[in-house]
């Protein structure tokens, strides 16, 4: 797989308000995910990532981050619905059946962390030595013994956030239990899962196994990775690798704005097989929003230029949880500005496998200049990288050589926070002598000529809305 392309296909709004009236047909994502996959395919894609499919606390409003079972892949009457937010597990699987045969991969969205929309109650010791009455009794009613006979309980669980009989919210460590050894902050929200216990971690590793070689997904992004327990990341990719001949796709969700802070989680876990998402990069693509991005040193920025690592970064400009109408919980902002211009930088670049967000796809009006990106990025984007000397603090220049394999390829991609309206002009060393050059995004009417040495006068607008242009050989 050359180039590959990831689709996030969902946003945390779909189906919701608005959006529902405006994108009627996203209300039942996987009948429309199942008769869109021939555009998919034919758009470029090579993965889809589609969201948690298991129910959720909410039943069919749960987004599918507030993992209820994980079994229930909208088959059983449980949570005051049979389906989920997106369908049903029969429409499920015709989305997948429709996907496999245009030749795409799948992503399961796996919460693994913790549980919520427990069925009863328990009263349980804590670590102090105090009592709490706690919601961690999970019988699944609705799945009864399906697919699992286990049903959960308080030895489950390292702790939870709530008592339910003094009213109080803080964290309560159950008293025979220690937090699981996490990366980042070792609890996080609902039940936490114990994965020191191997009851419930064989169960959850049987349930990937069972995604994969039952349901038919390709790979898995791992939900907040990095609160999960170390050994079980590590487990559940190796023993779900491991029970399939398919070359499976996994991707830790690590929030992590440091690349040397990633690199060290990477190591940590290390499993060979586990990408994670670029959050560093994004960061850049903030300051690049307000046109305060010094962009002489972006060609170092995020684990994507690390070496040795990007291979393993997913780069993006937004998502599920960046994206969010209102104010964000997590403390960043959407990148409202100078989008294309970030899209363009990870679509260009030879590490990396980059991701475009569905929201941007489809419901902001993007999809014409993305496709654009995409095919450029299939066609051109081959052959060593190289930075341009003439990159200042508000124009970047990259460089592919394109490669034999690959007719024609090789492009000079720019990108710049000016916003002066005006054409700005760099001089650019291709290493192709005597070549002619035109903007394959069509921003620039112009063509370039390199001279005897292969160098030439590019160009790029500067305006935050076309302020990126991607050069490429003119072809007899």
């Amino acid at each position: 797989m050359q180039n590959p392309i990831i689709l996030q296909a969902f946003y945390w709004e779909m189906g919701t308000e608005e959006y529902a009236e405006q994108y009627p047909e996203e209300n039942d994502l996987w009948i429309l995910i199942a008769d869109s996959a021939e555009e998919i395919k034919r758009s470029q894609f090579d993965f889809v990532w589609l969201p948690p499919a298991n129910k959720g606390a909410a039943g069919q409003y749960d987004v599918g981050y507030g993992t209820y079972d994980l079994w229930d892949l909208g088959e059983f009457n449980q949570k005051g619905s049979v389906r989920t937010k997106y369908g049903t597990k029969e429409e499920l699987e015709l989305a997948i059946a429709e996907l496999h045969k245009n030749d795409l991969k799948i992503l399961y969205d796996a919460v693994l962390n913790h549980r919520l929309g427990a069925d009863e109650k328990q009263l349980v010791e804590l670590k102090d030595g105090s009592e709490a009455e706690v919601w961690t009794k999970f019988n699944f009613p609705g799945r009864g013994d399906n697919y699992s006979s286990l049903k959960l309980g308080w030895k489950c669980f390292d702790g939870v956030d709530w008592d339910e009989r003094t009213q109080r919210a803080e964290k309560f460590l159950f008293h025979t239990k220690e937090w699981d050894d996490s990366y980042g902050e070792n609890y996080l929200m609902g039940a936490d899962m114990d994965y020191q216990n191997d009851i419930i971690k064989e169960d959850v590793l049987n349930w990937g196994k069972w995604i994969v070689n039952e349901i038919g997904f390709d790979g898995f992004r791992l939900d907040a990775s990095k609160h999960v327990d170390n050994q079980m990341i590590y487990d559940f990719v190796e023993q779900t690798a491991q029970s399939t001949d398919k070359e499976l796709f996994y991707i830790g969700e690590a929030w992590v704005n440091d690349a040397e802070v990633l690199i060290d989680y990477l190591e940590t876990v290390g499993q060979d097989r586990l990408h994670v998402f670029d959050f560093p990069l994004r960061k850049n693509f903030i300051d690049l929003m307000h046109g305060k991005l010094d962009m002489r040193w972006l060609g170092e920025k995020g684990l994507v230029n690390k070496d040795g690592y990007g291979h393993r970064a997913i780069t993006f400009v937004d998502n599920h949880d960046t994206d969010r109408d209102g104010d964000n919980e997590y403390g960043t902002e959407p990148i409202m500005d100078r989008k294309f211009q970030a899209y363009c930088y990870i679509l260009m670049r030879r590490e990396g496998v980059p991701t475009i967000y569905w929201k941007d796809y489809h419901n902001h009006g993007l999809k014409e200049k993305l496709d654009n990106l995409i095919e450029a990025r299939k066609k051109f984007a081959h052959g060593e990288p190289y930075e341009s000397e003439s990159n200042d603090k508000n124009t970047y220049s990259y460089i592919r050589t394109g490669d034999d394999n690959h007719p024609g390829s090789g492009l000079v991609m720019m990108i710049t926070q000016h916003d002066n309206g005006e054409l700005i002009e760099k001089v650019i060393n291709t290493g192709e002598a005597e070549t002619l050059y035109y903007d394959y995004t069509g921003h620039v009417e112009k063509e370039v000529k390199t001279d005897q040495d292969g160098n030439g006068k590019f160009f790029v607008k500067g305006t935050m809305a076309d302020g990126y242009s991607v050069w490429v050989k003119k072809q007899d």
